[in-house]
């Protein structure tokens, strides 16, 4: 008997034995892919549950900042407003008392000061009378005076405190002409390139004498640096010039060198310096990052250290002392100078008697709820007229805003519930809260909370959200559809509005009390209702998550039990075909020996 071709297709080839493996595995399997469909249902429970958490507990937040009774509630939101902000500012803090305030200030809060007692160099000075490069320039020191960048190149030769220099045309650079001069006479010259200005000081108290000798039909140094009046007469002054800060303590031009290292203190906290690597804009930058509390700067127009306090009040006050060297007293002249004293702010609020005067240790402070700030005095005496006014009122908008925000979220969810316990009929679909009663009544309950008489309320007053302007429109939509009756309502009777939302019986009272089982826990044993459905859903997903586990591995060997029979049938159908052939070859062999 003939094998058939089919099946000696099937069994002829692995990918033959695979593709029938396939095919009686896949209505194995359909156990299994229930489960695994059973399975992305209960995900997609769970996923449901998991939104209406979020969509509930965000209408659950604004409620109870509707029903708030407390200090922070919105309802004590407050804002301010100054009639001359460049006199006093203002911040209304929740619970402010609303009115209108007027502020007379006599006096600010300042913190106290001191400076050297005198210059820091008193030595005989000249400086450059105005700029010395021209228009914008600058004059580069590290090249040749013919390079340098002077309108004309300086010639001839100068001479300083008696001693007389090269020709300047000699010069490599005009730094190596004021090295020479600094390291040969009693003076020190240096160009200060922000100012674009020569400098030339005596360093012996002494006096200073310069001059120039300029080259035939040239311009002396003096001329070209403007040292040099238009008169011819050199310029020489007492105290002109300043202290190099940006140089190294030791290199630079106080009336007592400075050598060594040391420290000091202000305010009890130690400041160390060093001569050889420290400058004096180094020193300052040390005070005013340090506890000292104290701002210090080099003030060039007076030639003296300037330290303010950072604090304010009567009783600031500034303490210097020197712990090793004599830098502060000495080099920078705080010897016998002592602390102006700070001063208290002064002022008073809704009264012109001196007695009512409010004294305060700062410019910033903060009473009865409203936080001042004071920015210069506004009267000589409190009689006077002038003031500066604050109004402080209740902050409408803030509340309005709030209104709105819940109104947003309570549409968000009556809407998503709305949507998700749909019925088509024309397409037989249902969406997954369909009969499910619980959020059903839900939503109807929500809609009717802000529909219904608020009860419990003072006679007279509004006691329901429409006559605030609140609606409920043909889609079952809430909105502040009348802004006008808002705003009216809560400026002639801001308590009513609050009432409608926070009163026993109010609106967001009733919601939060409705909403907070669903997603927030009872009691320390048990979970919120939407908490403990996902625990229940999960507690599925484990269940069926085993389920398929053991079936994944009956499968398993349910494949290799098909693959090893579907080989040995192979092996049979070779056997088969192999004998079939034999026995063809033996006929044939026999037909022909008989014919022959």
């Amino acid at each position: 008997m003939a094998i058939s071709s089919s099946l000696t297709s099937a069994y002829s080839s692995s990918a033959g034995i695979n593709s029938l493996v396939a095919q009686f595995m896949a209505l194995e399997k359909k156990p299994l892919y229930e489960l695994q469909s059973q399975r992305t249902k209960v995900y997609s429970k769970i996923d449901l549950y998991t939104d209406l958490n979020s969509k509930i507990s965000d209408l659950l937040t604004f409620a109870k900042d509707l029903a708030s009774t407390g200090n922070s509630s919105i309802y004590n939101a407050r804002t301010s407003a100054t009639s001359e902000s460049k006199e006093v500012t203002a911040t209304a803090n929740s619970n402010a008392a609303t009115g209108t305030y007027q502020i007379r200030v006599k006096q600010l809060a300042a913190g106290s000061s001191v400076q050297s007692s005198g210059g820091l160099i008193t030595k005989a000075a000249v400086v450059s009378s105005s700029k010395v490069a021209p228009g914008s320039g600058t004059i580069d020191v590290s090249k040749s005076f013919a390079n340098a960048g002077f309108g004309t190149t300086p010639t001839g030769t100068v001479t300083i405190n008696g001693w007389t220099s090269s020709n300047l045309s000699t010069y490599t650079s005009v730094q190596a002409f004021i090295d020479a001069v600094n390291a040969n006479t009693t003076a020190n010259i240096y160009y200060n390139s922000t100012e674009d200005k020569f400098y030339l000081e005596d360093t012996t108290n002494g006096s200073l004498t310069f001059t120039e000798s300029e080259a035939a039909g040239g311009s002396g140094f003096f001329t070209q640096v403007k040292m040099r009046n238009g008169a011819g007469t050199y310029d020489s002054a007492t105290d002109a010039t300043g202290i190099q800060t940006n140089v190294l303590l030791s290199k630079a031009n106080f009336d007592t060198a400075v050598s060594g290292s040391g420290s000091f203190k202000i305010n009890g906290v130690s400041i160390s310096w060093n001569a050889s690597t420290d400058t004096l804009d180094g020193i300052i930058n040390s005070i005013n990052n340090s506890n000292a509390n104290v701002t210090a700067y080099y003030d060039t127009s007076l030639d003296k250290v300037v330290i303010n306090s950072k604090g304010t009040g009567s009783a600031d006050t500034i303490t210097l002392q020197d712990v090793t060297g004599t830098f502060l007293m000495s080099t920078l002249k705080f010897s016998g100078q002592t602390a102006s004293g700070g001063a208290d702010a002064k002022f008073t609020i809704n009264s012109t008697n001196s007695s009512d005067e409010i004294i305060k240790t700062s410019n910033n402070f903060t009473t009865n709820n409203i936080a001042y700030s004071l920015k210069k005095p506004n009267v000589s005496a409190y009689t006077d007229s002038t003031y500066t006014t604050i109004t402080v009122s209740q902050d409408t908008s803030a509340i309005q805003t709030k209104i709105n925000n819940f109104l947003e979220k309570f549409n968000s969810l009556t809407s998503h519930i709305k949507d998700k316990s749909n019925v088509d009929t024309k397409n037989y679909t249902r969406g997954p809260l369909a009969g499910n009663t619980t959020f059903i009544n839900l939503r109807r309950q929500v809609l009717q909370l802000v529909s219904e008489q608020v009860t419990g309320l003072t006679a007279g007053d509004p006691d329901y959200l429409r006559e605030i302007g609140i609606t409920v429109d043909s889609n079952l939509k809430v909105s502040l559809s009348d802004t006008a009756a808002f705003e009216s309502a809560i400026k002639s009777n801001s308590k009513a509005v609050e009432n409608l939302f926070n009163a026993t019986n109010g609106v967001a009272k009733k919601i939060e009390s409705l909403l907070k089982p669903f997603v927030e826990s009872t009691s320390s044993a048990k979970g919120s209702l939407i908490d403990e459905t996902k625990e229940t859903l999960n507690d599925q997903i484990t269940s069926i998550n085993s389920r398929i586990k053991s079936m994944e591995t009956r499968m398993g060997i349910r494949e290799n039990q098909y693959r090893q029979q579907f080989f040995k049938m192979q092996e049979i159908l070779n056997n088969l075909v192999l004998q079939g052939s034999q026995i063809t070859t033996l006929t044939n062999s026999a037909l022909n020996m008989m014919l022959n």
